[in-house]
């Protein structure tokens, strides 16, 4: 008697059985199949992708559907996301027309079909930056939606993504910052909340307009850490277990600010986490509310800017 060994399944044969492991093959393919997809529907991942002063995420649901949010300063997003085993993209999201969010964003929808992109896309006199973003939409024949004056919620593979709308819609808004696109993520009892780099009048806007929504297990740090990207009020809404924050070693913005990760880890006890110390940062959310955040690089330095890196 001989034991086969197929992605989990043993199977015991003997000499000549033919017909009867060919059944119990077909069986445990079968089992395999239903039960493997099973098993990878446990989790949502994030990564918080260290592209330095600048924001790239990328989420993978938990049947390899991938949503991209912002892009960083280059093409090395689209590189790193091919290593990862993107094969397309079901949703991208520029937060809002600085390049250090959009600047990469072209290459990935060169790079990957695209189903369907959220931001501002309107042409803005003066700002040419984000040009190549919408030649790249118009070529590639990607579905943009509407920024509605509403909640609106898109469900992609079971995890939803809850979209607010902007404080007031325009199309060259004197401070791009409060024209961010803020996004709420819901697996199960799992959420998280991606804020762009939205500053206080935007901030103030979502405490007064939408609360409940802002309650979150992890939260984003808005504007890399900035003192003016939260407020006492937004974390009291909020109320996260940990903060992540997308900054990196620049001696212009100085960013984590030393007061807004005090208040972060006054908010979290501790559970503040940043790319400028801890490199590429993965989220694991699952179903349960059970969440966990891991490291690239392990060290304990507070995340407060201090002119050095890692």
């Amino acid at each position: 008697m001989r034991r086969i060994y197929i992605k989990g399944c043993i199977l015991t044969k003997k000499d000549g059985d033919v017909g009867m492991h060919k059944a119990i093959l077909v069986f445990c393919t079968l089992y395999v199949a239903f039960f493997g997809q099973q098993a990878l529907a446990e989790f949502v991942k994030v990564r918080v992708i260290d592209r330095g002063q600048a924001d790239g995420l990328l989420i993978q649901t938990p049947n390899n559907q991938w949503v991209v949010i912002d892009a960083g300063t280059n093409g090395k997003q689209a590189v790193a996301m091919r290593d990862w085993g993107v094969d397309k993209v079901a949703l991208a999201v520029v937060s809002h027309r600085h390049f250090d969010h959009h600047g990469g964003m072209d290459e990935v929808i060169k790079s990957f079909p695209v189903e369907r992109f959220i931001g501002v896309t309107q042409d803005c006199p003066g700002r040419s930056s984000d040009n190549t973003v919408r030649a790249a939409l118009a070529d590639n024949n990607v579905a943009t939606l509407p920024l509605l004056t509403s909640l609106q919620t898109l469900s992609i593979d079971g995890v939803d993504f809850t979209i607010f709308p902007l404080p007031a819609l325009q199309d060259c808004p004197h401070h791009e910052n409060n024209n961010s696109v803020v996004i709420r993520m819901e697996y199960g009892e799992f959420s998280m909340l991606f804020t762009g780099d939205a500053e206080g009048d935007e901030i103030q806007y979502l405490v007064d307009n939408f609360p409940a929504a802002l309650d979150v297990d992890i939260l984003k740090a808005s504007h890399h850490g900035s003192h003016n990207g939260y407020s006492d009020a937004f974390l009291r809404a909020v109320t996260p277990d940990k903060v992540i924050i997308s900054a990196g070693v620049n001696g212009t913005y100085k960013h984590p600010h030393a007061s807004s990760v005090t208040d972060y880890s006054n908010a979290t006890d501790g559970q503040v986490y940043c790319t400028n110390r801890h490199g590429t940062l993965r989220v694991y959310g699952y179903q349960s509310g059970r969440h966990k955040v891991y490291k690239q690089f392990i060290n304990n330095k507070s995340c407060a800017y201090d002119g050095t890196h890692y």
